[in-house]
């Protein structure tokens, strides 16, 4: 059970509104939310933990959130996904304005529910297209998984349109993900916040360089894409794996530049990896 400290008395918390073998979704907020964060958890979330995906970190925030629970790493291939997602939108009514969220297989559920949902924006941080190897061949991490799975049946292709926003946030220096992104269907709407040098661990970085908040203000539907930009720009000097990323991609190549991610490393208090440049 999620602690509810410092909540409103009236909130809801952790209501089951979809069980099934392969679903579970939980809500907590009000009881007439007007904005709702669905969220899609990464592969290793487990099916009967006490609490959801990101749950604490939302309900710190009084943002009323639905958590969706996975019993099997399977990409959500199963037939009653879109059936959970319509009880979803039936639960929280018409009028509320709901955000899809995911990271990683998350990710590429949030793009995935989104229509379904009403959703008014998909926020997917390094979301894959696809498992199945005979579409995405280059993708050799999730081998295992795939080996437990059936037919890949619902494809982003199919179910991404342009009536909502997409935002897809991911490091275009790492290979996998970036090649991943190069393949989601570009609808209208599409938006995309590069954060250079975090690889697959954009939500990780973000609380690092101090930015977490603008991402839940983008999941609030309260700033874009642009936003979130630009705090990554201004936040990255202080940032390991950017300053990490970058500063040896420079000094391998004895880039002019090197010099000035050697200051940021120092500023940073980061003494192992300036160590690491000069042997």
């Amino acid at each position: 059970m999620i602690e509810d400290k410092g909540l409103p008395d009236s909130w809801v918390m952790q209501d089951v509104l979809w069980q099934s073998d392969t679903l579970r979704l939980e809500y907590s907020g009000p009881a007439n939310p007007t904005n709702v964060v669905v969220a899609f958890a990464p592969i290793d979330h487990p099916f009967d933990a006490k609490g959801g995906w990101g749950a604490k970190s939302f309900a710190k925030r009084n943002m009323a959130h639905i958590c969706v629970f996975h019993a099997r790493p399977t990409w959500h291939q199963e037939d009653d996904f879109f059936e959970a997602m319509q009880a979803c939108r039936a639960y929280v009514g018409e009028a509320c304005q709901v955000v899809s969220y995911g990271f990683s297989m998350g990710g590429y559920a949030a793009l995935l529910g989104a229509q379904s949902l009403r959703a008014t924006r998909a926020v997917a941080i390094s979301p894959q297209v696809s498992i199945d190897p005979k579409t995405v061949r280059f993708e050799r991490r999730y081998l295992d998984e795939w080996a437990e799975m059936g037919p890949w049946l619902h494809h982003l292709r199919d179910h991404m349109d342009g009536k909502r926003e997409y935002i897809v946030v991911y490091d275009p220096l790492h290979r996998l993900d970036s090649k991943h992104e190069n393949r989601l269907p570009r609808r209208r709407g599409y938006r995309r916040v590069l954060m250079h040098g975090v690889g697959h661990s954009g939500i990780q970085a973000c609380g690092q360089m101090g930015i977490h908040e603008t991402l839940f203000g983008v999941l609030r539907g309260e700033i874009g894409a642009s936003e979130m930009r630009r705090a990554f720009r201004a936040r990255r000097p202080q940032g390991f794996r950017y300053v990490r990323k970058m500063g040896t991609l420079l000094h391998k190549r004895n880039h002019p530049l090197a010099q000035q991610f050697r200051t940021m490393a120092e500023e940073g208090g980061f003494d192992r990896l300036i160590r690491k440049w000069l042997e």
